[in-house]
């Protein structure tokens, strides 16, 4: 993939939402960097540094947590248009308690947090427009909290299939079953309850 092309997808995503100038859109440009990401590739892994944050350009990532246990929790997919990211690293000195994992191949375009704050200070205007995306994604994130605690998977499968249309096409039956928190087995007994039930 070209690197211009992906940034012109970048800047049109920007567009769609708030106006810029040429010489806004060449610091957008020069701020971000395209990087691309095998099958299995991390943009960043659990416990090590990350300042990284990007926009995905194409294909499909999962961003997961391993507990104690060992477990795997999926906490979302990412597609093509989507940010990824790990907000309390990308803030902090901290290492990263997430890791974001590439399911196929894929582009992302990423941005460090000293780039990020300086493109901030170059293109104000920018500010609101990831404020309102981090407002939808809180709200996307209390929903998914409250469903957790209030419905059983196959509500939240249901909810899953309606916010994300074809997910079961680009995402293995495991992680969705990570996503939703019950084991594989259990996900295939409920979907071919839900088979039958159609």
């Amino acid at each position: 993939m070209r690197e211009e092309d992906a940034k012109l997808q970048l800047l049109n995503y920007f567009k769609a939402r708030v106006e810029l100038s040429e010489e806004e859109e060449q610091h957008i440009r020069d701020a971000y960097t395209l990087h691309h990401f095998k099958k299995k590739a991390f943009v960043f892994e659990q416990g090590k540094p990350t300042s990284l944050e990007g926009f995905i350009v194409s294909g499909t990532f999962r961003v997961y947590y391993n507990d104690s246990k060992a477990s795997e929790h999926v906490l979302y997919f990412a597609f093509p248009n989507w940010w990824i990211g790990n907000m309390i690293t990308f803030h902090s000195d901290q290492t990263s308690s997430l890791s974001a994992q590439a399911l196929e191949e894929g582009y992302a375009l990423l941005i460090n947090k000293v780039d990020s704050e300086e493109l901030f200070r170059k293109v104000p205007k920018l500010e609101r427009v990831f404020r309102i995306m981090l407002q939808k994604s809180f709200s996307v994130l209390q929903k998914r909290f409250l469903l957790t605690v209030s419905s059983n998977a196959e509500e939240r499968y249901k909810e899953l299939l309606e916010r994300s249309p074809g997910i079961e096409q680009l995402v293995p039956q495991h992680q969705i079953a990570s996503y939703l928190g019950i084991l594989p087995e259990s996900f295939s007994r409920m979907k071919k309850q839900l088979l039958k039930g159609n």
